[in-house]
């Protein structure tokens, strides 16, 4: 901090119009989550790639009925990935040979009840949900509370501006430039797959996530005001 103030200082001294003083601050809002994010996959295989597409296709109705049931709106859900590929066995010096064909599938839930995750990804799994599970938490109020997050970012940056610029001996300008930098985290789970009967009553804890936003502050400096009749 001595050689910030001892550079500023110095730029203010020569009276250089053009000195000026870059900070960051930083902005942290915590809150506990209120929306959930399940992705659920899932693989059907077969001989031919119509019977693998028809297995797929199966699983994937049931899941629709399953969501459906639990209050799921469709504008809450979104195919993400589907995927049909030959699948072969490579015998050592031979030609590989085709085993079948492999369907996968992958679908983006959007949860808004919390207290509802836990009895859909049991029933989604009972229902023939195959594939690697991921779970994420946001709030339906995210953009509010990055605002709240940039304003004390900006507090925070003009705080340490000021006090840097009064220990050099000179005062605040205007903003020359300011730039930011937001994370809002979605807190991701992984949902193994396990047998059925040990499936029921999995308990899921979102926690308490942070909103941060780091803001890069740009000051112009103007040198302090000699009293009247000063030198």
């Amino acid at each position: 901090m001595k050689t910030i103030l001892s550079t500023l200082a110095l730029l203010i001294c020569t009276g250089l119009a053009s000195a000026d003083i870059t900070v960051t601050g930083t902005g942290k809002i915590p809150y506990v989550p209120d929306t959930g994010y399940i992705t659920v996959g899932v693989v059907g295989e077969g001989k031919t790639a119509a019977d693998a597409w028809q297995k797929n296709r199966e699983i994937v109705e049931r899941l629709f009925a399953v969501l459906q049931k639990n209050g799921v709106a469709l504008k809450d859900l979104q195919t993400t990935g589907l995927n049909v590929s030959p699948k072969y066995f490579y015998p050592k010096n031979e030609e590989p040979r085709l085993l079948g064909y492999t369907v996968s599938y992958d679908l983006k839930v959007t949860v808004r009840k919390l207290d509802d995750l836990s009895r859909i990804l049991d029933e989604l799994v009972l229902n023939g949900a195959n594939r690697s599970m991921n779970i994420a938490f946001s709030s339906s109020e995210a953009e509010k509370l990055l605002d709240q997050a940039r304003m004390k970012a900006v507090s925070e940056a003009r705080r340490k501006a000021k006090l840097y610029a009064n220990g050099a001996g000179a005062n605040l300008g205007q903003v020359v430039s300011i730039s930011d930098q937001s994370v809002a985290p979605l807190y991701r789970l992984q949902y193994e797959h396990v047998p059925a009967s040990a499936t029921k009553g999995l308990p899921i804890a979102s926690g308490e996530q942070e909103m941060t936003v780091t803001v890069t502050v740009t000051y112009s400096l103007l040198p302090l005001a000699l009293p009247e009749g000063g030198k």
